[in-house]
């Protein structure tokens, strides 16, 4: 098993100044923003809010591609584990991710008491949608780039697994990352002979050793991609390496997590990402502008009307 020490001391936040455009014999010449030495990303887990994180790899992959190429590790836990694997693997999944998000949510909410339903096993949909997802080398591409925060059940213990021997054993190593006890299913999946839990439990948001990690939450707690509540500044609360701001708005989103809120809403979530990633993006100098697509009618999916 390879593991990576997370690193829980603060980082600089380097600014990057935006660059004013250059002009070279009558052209235009795109200057990129210098980035620092090593850049990585880090995905808290968060639930079905893991829309909040589908909305940020949307805006990283249309306005961030700079910034997106430059990362070399990316993190995550429970849920946001599954949207670093979409980053490291399989970016043109990005709908699919979506439409499945929703379905699964709708999954819950026909459940009698959601994902607390007896018998309910809500990691058997996660892993479906993963083995039709992830393509056949996956383990390949994901080891060494992709590292996945577990809490070990014996010792309570945070473990970040980073190579993976075979594509099920990237596949079995997301799901243990998202096995909240009696929530997601009522056994603990078994990884190489240990039995393991959701990462947050221990580590929701790990650091790496050397360089900058950017921190992405859909809670409000500084994180450098995630909302901004004017209400409860300067009062937080820390639970598995990750700092919460203490206010109403906190609490929505983690009752939202636990018990999946309408389409409408969750498509909210993925608006929130995009929208604070074009922030983040905006702020650091690494915002691009997409170029400009024909035009193409697109079939809309219709809200529901039910909660």
């Amino acid at each position: 098993m390879a593991t990576s020490s997370p690193d829980r001391r603060s980082h600089s936040r380097t600014r990057h100044s935006r660059h004013a455009p250059s002009w070279r014999l009558g052209q235009y010449q795109k200057i990129v923003p210098k980035m620092p030495p090593k850049l990585n990303l880090s995905m808290c887990g968060c639930g079905i809010l893991g829309m909040y994180h589908l909305g940020v790899a949307s805006a990283l992959m249309k306005h961030g591609r700079t910034f997106l190429e430059s990362v070399e590790k990316i993190a995550g836990a429970s849920s946001g584990s599954l949207t670093a694997a979409l980053l490291v693997m399989s970016q043109d999944k990005l709908d699919e991710s979506v439409t499945f998000t929703y379905d699964l949510a709708k999954e819950i909410r026909a459940k009698p008491f959601g994902s607390f339903t007896p018998r309910y096993n809500m990691l058997k949909s996660v892993y479906k949608f993963l083995d039709s997802t992830l393509p056949e080398n996956a383990h390949e591409i994901a080891s060494g780039r992709l590292f996945v925060s577990l809490t070990n059940v014996d010792t309570k213990k945070n473990e970040i697994i980073s190579q993976f021997d075979s594509r099920e054993d990237l596949l079995q190593t997301l799901l243990a990352s998202s096995y909240i006890p009696f929530y997601s299913s009522t056994n603990a999946p078994t990884l190489r002979g240990q039995k393991y839990m959701d990462g947050g439990f221990s580590n929701n948001l790990p650091d790496f050793l050397g360089g900058r990690t950017v921190h992405v939450s859909p809670f409000s707690g500084g994180q450098d991609i995630s909302p901004i509540d004017k209400i409860g500044k300067g009062r937080f609360v820390r639970f598995g390496n990750q700092d919460y701001q203490i206010n109403k708005n906190n609490i929505i989103r983690g009752s939202h997590a636990f018990f999946p809120p309408s389409q409408r809403t969750l498509q909210k979530y993925f608006e929130y990402g995009q929208r604070d990633t074009g922030k983040f993006l905006r702020k650091e100098g690494w915002f691009e502008v997409a170029p400009v697509k024909p035009y193409k009618k697109h079939h809309v999916r219709q809200y529901e009307s039910t909660v």
